[in-house]
C-alpha cells in the first residue's frame, strides 16, 4: 500500500521532527557547548537538520500538489520530477538506468545537500547505534535520552528510507567515511588543546585516550571504517531496492 503524501508529512516527518528537536534542545540545555564534543551528538544534530529539511521539502511539495489540483493544472512540480522528494518507485524498472544516469543533472543544489546529509544521518547514524550498543552501553546510563540518540535515531532513518524515495548509491558511503575521519581529527585537535569531557577527563572516549593510546584501537577503528560502515551502508542500499521492488509490483 502506498503511503500518501499528507500522511507521510503529518505522521512521519512533522511528528518525528518535533520529537527530535525537543530532545536536541533538551541536550543543549543539559550539556551546553560540551554536548558537541561527542560524535553521537554531531550525528544527532545532523539527523535533526535532515528532518527539518525533509519536512520543509515535503510540505512545499504537498502545497504545490494541492494548489495544482485546485487550479486543475496538469503540470508536474520540481518535487514530483525528482524521485528523492516524492513517493517511492515513481519510475519503471526499464527506465531506472536512464534515470540514474540523468540524476545529477535533475537535482538542484538543495536536493544534493539534502541527499548528502541523509547519508550522514542514516549511515553514520547506524554506525553510532552499532558502536554504542556493542562497545559503550555498559559504561553509560540507559535512559530515554540515550535510547533516542543511540537507537531511535536509526529507527527513524530506516523508516524514513522505507517510506520515501531517497535513493542510496553504494559509493556514497564515502561521505560517512569522511565524516568519521573528520570527527577523529577533531578529537586529536581537542586533546592537543587540553580539552576535557563532561567529567573532566582528558579524553572524549576511553578508547580515544591519546595519553594512553593502545595500538589495538587503530585496528578496531580500521575494521569499523572499512568493514562495518560499508556493510551498514549496504543494508540501507538493500532496503531501498526492496522498497522500490515492492512499490513497482504491489502498489495499489
Amino acid at each position: 500500500m502506498v503511503v500518501s503524501v499528507p500522511v507521510f508529512v503529518a505522521y512521519n516527518r512533522l511528528i518525528v521532527t518535533a520529537y527530535n528537536l525537543a530532545w536536541l534542545f533538551y541536550n543543549i540545555h543539559l550539556y551546553g557547548a560540551k554536548m558537541f564534543i561527542y560524535v553521537t551528538n554531531w550525528t544527532y544534530t545532523i539527523l535533526n537538520i535532515y528532518f527539518v529539511f525533509a519536512t520543509t521539502l515535503s510540505s512545499i511539495a504537498l502545497y504545490k500538489d494541492l494548489k495544482r489540483q485546485t487550479e486543475t493544472i496538469p503540470l508536474a512540480t520540481d518535487e514530483q520530477t525528482v524521485e528523492i522528494e516524492m513517493e517511492p518507485g515513481n519510475y519503471g524498472a526499464a527506465d531506472q538506468d536512464r534515470e540514474e544516469a540523468n540524476e545529477k543533472d535533475a537535482l538542484q543544489c538543495h536536493h544534493k545537500f539534502f541527499w548528502f546529509i541523509y547519508v550522514i544521518a542514516a549511515t553514520a547514524g547506524l554506525s553510532v547505534t552499532v558502536t554504542f550498543w556493542s562497545v559503550l552501553a555498559g559504561d553509560n546510563p540507559i535512559d530515554a535520552n540515550s535510547i533516542t540518540k543511540h537507537a531511535l535515531n536509526s529507527v527513524f532513518m530506516v523508516i524514513d528510507t522505507s517510506l520515501s524515495a531517497i535513493p542510496v548509491r553504494l559509493l556514497h558511503f564515502i561521505y560517512a567515511f569522511l565524516y568519521i575521519i573528520i570527527y577523529l581529527v577533531f578529537t586529536v585537535i581537542y586533546w592537543l588543546l587540553g580539552g576535557t569531557d563532561n567529567q573532566g577527563n582528558t579524553y572524549i572516549y576511553k578508547g580515544l585516550d591519546y595519553d594512553n593510546f593502545e595500538p589495538i584501537i587503530v585496528g578496531l577503528m580500521t575494521v569499523s571504517l572499512l568493514v562495518v560502515l560499508p556493510v551498514l551502508h549496504l543494508i540501507l542500499f538493500g532496503i531501498t531496492k526492496l522498497r522500490d521492488h515492492l512499490y513497482r509490483n504491489y502498489k495499489a
